[in-house]
């Protein structure tokens, strides 16, 4: 009887031994497998003794934790402080949300004369360009208009004064990545980094100097040309740098003979660089000036002349999070703190800590500086990012969210953005939509990725204290490419 009893237990194990889903079982091995190579790799990455790591990897749908290191250890995120910017803005505003500028007048219109001012009205269009302010004083010449008895006024009143975020150094305002902060602002192309002109350097051989041009074309700001040519295939570098409180651009270094090279240079003042381009482009347009140029407010009673739209806000997120605008963050945040008085950066990070405590993410637990992560004083966890990038996935504007992130290994500018080049014709190329990161010492990536088995994983990799950041991209991708076999 005990044998026979043996048996039918033997049976039913058998039995439920079978209902055991084994592929579970294999992708726990392989984990397994992937946490014991994550985390002898991170051991061993020479470039990563002394420095701080912080790493949260986790299923999108379902939180769980496939691998964690210093998770809650508060790092600087750089550049991913963007996503927390995009989602602030989008759930504030509406991906569906045009920015406009605005020509207006307190006189009338008679005879082809204006008899009053004219007012070039920011709204905070961080997509304006120079072309775009051209395009509005051709406007005015084709509306009839031949004569302005009044001056020229621009109104950046829409945001406050401060022009730079509290932690940007000097260093940084001169550079096109730290340009000043207005409602009126405008960028020299479709890269929509505001506040800026595009300097192009062109070492034509039979000369010492190279021939630099400027675009916009305009006196606003002043070349100094320092720099020489050197012959073909010489080792050459150009600086391009602005004096503090000043709009002298200064070119130094070199550049080898044949070689033709685009920098940007950040202005001192952009809305007075605005007023300057526009009273230039109303003479060039046949519009004769009685008057003279000034920054003021328009007044409450104004008659609206002409109106430029931008975008909507789920085109203007490409350039944004694609190529990492700095200018543009900044500009969102200003946006969202607007609610009561001129936008500011004080009320619009107020703004953004009301949404991610919306979104139960730890705000106590935060330090948020600026909208960029230009500020080495940010301070959010792995943990934190990829809770924002799970709950993200819920909003309606999920889908402008994402697409607006960088994909790894698409060589086209405007979709791989910052990760075009990394990743190219490998298995993950198109598989990770992520926001990329970097200061000095400091390397972050944070997004989105499919796995080898078709899991949908959200990550962060927050890198602090490198002695050379530019090590960072490569320990992130060694750590993706680990995550990616699961």
């Amino acid at each position: 009887m005990l044998r026979k009893w043996m048996r039918i237990l033997a049976v039913m194990l058998l039995f439920f031994v079978c209902l055991i889903p084994h592929g579970h079982t294999r992708v726990a091995g392989k984990e397994v497998s992937m946490k014991e190579r994550l985390s002898e790799y991170l051991a061993k990455e020479e470039h990563l003794q002394g420095a701080a790591v912080s790493i949260h990897i986790a299923e999108k749908d379902t939180g769980r934790i496939l691998f964690e290191k210093n998770a809650d250890q508060r790092m600087r995120p750089a550049s991913n402080m963007k996503l927390l910017t995009a989602a602030a803005v989008l759930d504030e505003m509406g991906q569906d949300h045009r920015f406009e500028t605005i020509v207006a007048t307190d006189g009338r219109i008679s005879n082809g004369q204006l008899h009053g001012n004219l007012y070039l009205i920011g709204r905070g269009d961080p997509s304006l360009t120079y072309d775009d302010i051209e395009q509005l004083a051709i406007q005015l010449h084709e509306a009839g208009i031949k004569q302005i008895n009044g001056d020229i006024v621009a109104d950046d009143t829409y945001f406050d004064q401060e022009r730079y975020s509290e932690d940007t150094t000097w260093k940084d305002e001169a550079a096109y990545y730290g340009a000043a902060i207005s409602a009126l602002t405008v960028a020299p192309d479709l890269d929509h980094d505001t506040g800026t002109v595009k300097i192009v350097a062109d070492a034509k051989s039979g000369s010492d100097k190279p021939e630099i041009s400027m675009s916009p074309a305009t006196d606003y700001v002043t070349i100094k040309n320092q720099a020489v040519i050197v012959p073909k295939n010489s080792e050459a570098e150009l600086n391009v740098t602005r004096t503090h409180g000043t709009n002298e651009i200064v070119i130094t270094g070199s550049i080898a003979a044949g070689d033709r090279e685009q920098h940007y240079a950040a202005v001192w003042e952009p809305t007075e660089y605005v007023l300057h381009l526009f009273q230039q482009y109303i003479a060039s347009a046949g519009i004769q000036i009685n008057g003279s140029s000034k920054t003021a407010k328009a007044p409450t009673q104004h008659t609206v002349l002409l109106r430029k739209e931008s975008a909507p806000l789920q085109d203007l997120l490409i350039p944004f999070m694609k190529l990492s605008n700095n200018g543009h963050a900044e500009m969102f945040i200003k946006h969202i703190g607007t609610k009561e008085k001129e936008g500011n950066w004080e009320d619009g990070i107020n703004q953004m800590e009301h949404y991610l405590a919306k979104l139960q993410l730890p705000i106590e637990q935060m330090v948020l500086r600026d909208g960029s992560g230009l500020s080495h004083v940010n301070g959010v966890t792995a943990r934190q990012l990829t809770s924002l990038l799970s709950k993200a996935n819920d909003e309606p504007w999920f889908l402008a969210f994402k697409q607006s992130l960088p994909v790894a290994g698409q060589t086209e500018r405007m979709v791989g953005g910052t990760l075009r080049s990394r990743f190219v014709d490998t298995e993950l190329a198109g598989k990770i939509h992520a926001k990329t990161g970097t200061l000095t010492g400091v390397s972050s990536l944070s997004g989105y990725m499919e796995t080898k088995a078709g899991e949908q994983i959200v990550f962060s990799i927050l890198l602090n204290g490198l002695l050379d950041e530019e090590h960072g991209p490569a320990i992130e991708d060694e750590v993706l490419k680990i995550v990616y076999g699961v």
